[in-house]
């Protein structure tokens, strides 16, 4: 028997000593499992924690901020003694004393849930939370609480108490459901405006209630329920010895003063955030971009970006009208885009990329027909290549075929808007008045090729083989262009010549202040400073409101030097302005996204639309005078307090009178109202004096017979006519030659050699009425004086 209780008692021993060894073994391997699957805290202190990336506007002020998490990292040496004790005294009493688990607060923790019967009281530490915050998940297990005091314990090891306390209060969540912020430094510009270092007594004692409930607690929230936390945690203060009584009763009189920090102006400029964000991501990624502490600072002038919404706002609700589509970007129509460049510096100043909240971006993203805004290229090719502002172009219609390979093909015939042509015109009547006729003829004379090749150079980057036709003059492209495109190219000729690629950001700090980007201006010659100035002159006269000349641009423009073009397409889906003065250039571009027609119902100030006397619905259309006048309404705000400045003239700038019909020198026949002063760069001026006009006289002829009228033709069938004596072709109130057109086409005549057929007087006299037609008109004109008398 004894025998048998002695095989018991042994097997007991080795069933205990198994259990045991089980127990320990899974103890510890559920250590190793861990430490093992804990993350690393060795480095925790050179990478800190997630901070926000901030993007500053030109004059410092936040712009916005990126994050996962709003943060602004700040060194303990910054956050005032009042707040580090607050958070000790409230949120671990004896921080300073354990090792990172506070065996007597978890003994009183677990006493005081019994008591309850409930989870009523929390023992975890500083040092606890920190590594739950900022390394652990959230889930409630076991194994998560034995990962948080193992590396509360870890954490304790390597790093200081101050070290930690910087740690944690730089990661704690301390926003509430309006607001994401992290970190003692957002906390205090988030509810008091003010940097961390700033906060008084009473404020740090605000915030430093706030982690056991950041949305209970919110003053913003329930004033009272904060203001009775924050005296809790000075009473706690003042129990630990942190503050007197006499701080204590002051800082708990002290009255809660709220204020938002304005630190973000994202909503002033949509889209130049997003275009920013994209730049970031694309060169850092965006784990650093969101994560790493970024100090972006970029071009944009808050002033100058307030003043382009102001505008676009006020043109919205005046002169632009509004629709709903299904299709485009939007469902607003039609959209609009604005960009404003430092044509120096390349700096982005300002940026509109549409109405609405889509994320298109209409001044980067959506490539348009320029229309007539693309015939700078063509006119400044013809500078190039020894053309002045007073050069010759005749605008009269003219046939061409459409090959570029001088195979047949069809015919086509480019027209003017207003169906009127003028003959013979300067360059600067040209470009002012926007002719198209004109434009066509000029590129055909200067070169697709050539106008193709400096276009690039300017700026303009999506021409294509296609392009390589004479609707290039006319801005029929095939991809088209940009308004950022627009405006860089514009800028070469507000430069005299120089391209500067446009710049958004103009450098990049890491979160330790070192510059790990800095963007540089590129600037290139790409014109002579002399036909870039030559063009810029004539474009001043595309915005002039005369005497000389009623520029297409006329509504844009300043009491200053400035210059600019318009642009249609001809439908008008698209309308532009590109504008500049010598240190700003703008382009305004509206359209719909979906290229349409912008005709548009008329209505009244009610909203409701217009219908004429028999019901048909009023309509209006939107162009690029709609462009032009926003463009100077914008710019105008804009310019107000700069000084005036002009563009700068070259000295081989030489000025010429002419005759504006011929380009050449007056000869003594030349009208005083053809005389003009035109621009050429020395050495391209004309010496020869002009054979256009010539001595001419005047010849009556009869309307019905077309010969010369006697004294017999009827009055009211006789017209005056002015003619060149030696040539006997007729002339225009000018003294320029009129070309014989076809009935149908309107083209001008040639004969065989190709020469123009010119209108010539009659070398007949009248035979058909005689002196009996004169006595019958002398009698009716008796009758009608008697009629008059009677008073019928």
């Amino acid at each position: 028997m004894s025998t048998k209780k002695q095989k018991i008692k042994q097997l007991s021993i080795i069933l205990v000593i198994l259990a045991m060894a089980i127990v320990m073994g899974a103890g510890i391997g559920g250590i190793t499992w861990i430490i093992k699957k804990s993350p690393d805290i060795s480095n925790y202190g050179q990478w800190k924690t997630s901070e926000s990336t901030v993007i500053y506007a030109s004059n410092g002020k936040v712009l916005t901020k990126l994050y996962k998490e709003n943060r602004s990292y700040v060194p303990i040496s910054k956050i005032p003694k009042d707040l580090q004790h607050a958070i000790v005294a409230i949120e671990d009493e004896r921080f300073y004393e354990h090792f990172g688990l506070d065996i007597k607060g978890i003994l009183r923790a677990i006493w005081v849930d019994l008591k309850h019967m409930a989870k009523v009281e929390g023992a975890s530490t500083i040092t606890q939370q920190l590594a739950r915050n900022a390394l652990l998940s959230l889930e409630q297990t076991f194994s998560r609480k034995f990962q948080e005091m193992y590396i509360a314990l870890q954490f304790e090891r390597m790093y200081t108490k101050d070290e930690i306390l910087e740690f944690y209060l730089n990661e704690i969540s301390l926003g509430d459901i309006y607001h994401n912020a992290y970190g003692v430094q957002s906390a205090a510009k988030y509810y008091f405006n003010k940097d961390v270092w700033e906060l008084t007594l009473a404020e740090s004692a605000l915030i430093a209630g706030l982690p056991k409930g950041p949305n209970a607690y919110s003053p913003y929230r329930n004033l009272e329920k904060s203001r009775n936390r924050r005296n809790i945690v000075l009473k706690k203060m003042l129990e630990h010895g942190y503050i007197a009584k006499e701080e204590y009763e002051q800082a708990i009189k002290e009255k809660i003063h709220l204020e938002k920090a304005k630190e973000n102006n994202a909503e002033i400029a949509p889209y130049f955030v997003s275009y920013i964000r994209k730049k970031l991501i694309d060169k850092f990624g965006s784990e650093l971009v969101y994560t790493g502490g970024l100090k972006v600072y970029t071009t944009l002038d808050l002033d100058i970006q307030n003043k382009a919404k102001e505008t676009t706002d006020e043109a919205l609700e005046k002169y632009i009208p509004t629709t709903t589509r299904k299709s485009g970007q939007s469902k607003l129509q039609p959209q609009l885009g604005i960009i404003t460049i430092d044509p120096n510096t390349g700096y982005i100043k300002a940026m509109i990329g549409g109405r609405g909240d889509d994320k298109f971006n209409r001044t980067t993203q959506a490539y348009r027909q320029p229309g007539s805004s693309f015939k700078p290229f063509v006119y400044a090719t013809a500078i190039e290549q020894g053309a002045g502002t007073g050069t010759i172009v005749d605008d009269t219609l003219k046939e061409y075929k459409t090959s570029l390979d001088d195979k047949e093909g069809a015919s086509w015939i480019p027209k003017n808007y207003n169906n009127k042509y003028l003959g013979p015109t300067t360059l600067r009547i040209g470009l002012a008045k926007s002719i198209n006729v004109m434009a066509v003829k000029l590129l055909d004379r200067v070169g697709i090729d050539n106008t193709i090749r400096l276009a690039k150079k300017m700026g303009i980057k999506n021409l294509v083989p296609e392009d390589r036709n004479l609707s290039l003059a006319l801005g029929g492209l095939t991809k088209g262009v940009t308004p950022l495109e627009m405006a860089t190219s514009y800028g070469v000729l507000a430069t005299g010549g120089i391209k500067t690629d446009p710049i958004a950001i103009t450098k990049v700090e890491d979160n330790n202040g070192n510059v790990i980007w800095s963007n540089e201006t590129s600037r290139n010659i790409v014109l002579k400073e002399s036909v870039a100035y030559l063009v810029t002159d004539m474009l001043r006269s595309a915005v002039s409101r005369g005497p000389l000349v009623w520029g297409t641009g006329w509504r844009a423009y300043l009491n200053r030097p400035m210059a600019g073009k318009t642009g249609t397409t001809s439908n008008y889906s698209d309308a532009w302005f590109v504008g500049y003065t010598p240190d700003l250039v703008t382009t305004v571009w509206i359209g719909e996204d979906s290229p349409t027609r912008m005709e548009y119902p008329k209505k009244d100030k009610q909203g409701n639309i217009i219908k004429d006397k028999n019901g048909k619905t009023q309509t209006e259309i939107v162009s690029s005078g709609e462009a032009a006048r926003l463009w100077g309404d914008y710019m105008r705000k804009v310019v107000q307090n700069r000084p005036v400045k002009d563009f700068k003239r070259p000295d081989n700038i030489i000025a010429k009178e002419i005759c504006i019909e011929d380009g050449q020198l007056p000869n003594q026949y030349c009208p005083p109202q053809s005389r003009r002063e035109e621009l050429y760069i020395e050495g391209t001026e004309p010496t020869k004096i002009g054979k256009l006009h010539k001595e001419t006289a005047q010849v009556k002829i009869d309307k019905s017979t077309g010969l010369i009228a006697t004294d017999y033709c009827p009055s009211d069938q006789i017209v005056t006519k002015t003619y060149q004596v030696d040539t006997g072709i007729i002339v225009d109130k000018n003294g320029v030659p009129i070309k014989k057109l076809a009935p149908e086409t309107k083209l001008p005549l040639k004969d065989e050699n190709g020469n123009y057929i010119y209108e010539q007087i009659p070398s007949k006299e009248c035979d058909v009425h005689g002196p009996q037609d004169a006595g019958e008109e002398i009698k009716d004109k008796i009758f009608d004086f008697f009629n008059i008398l009677r008073g019928r």
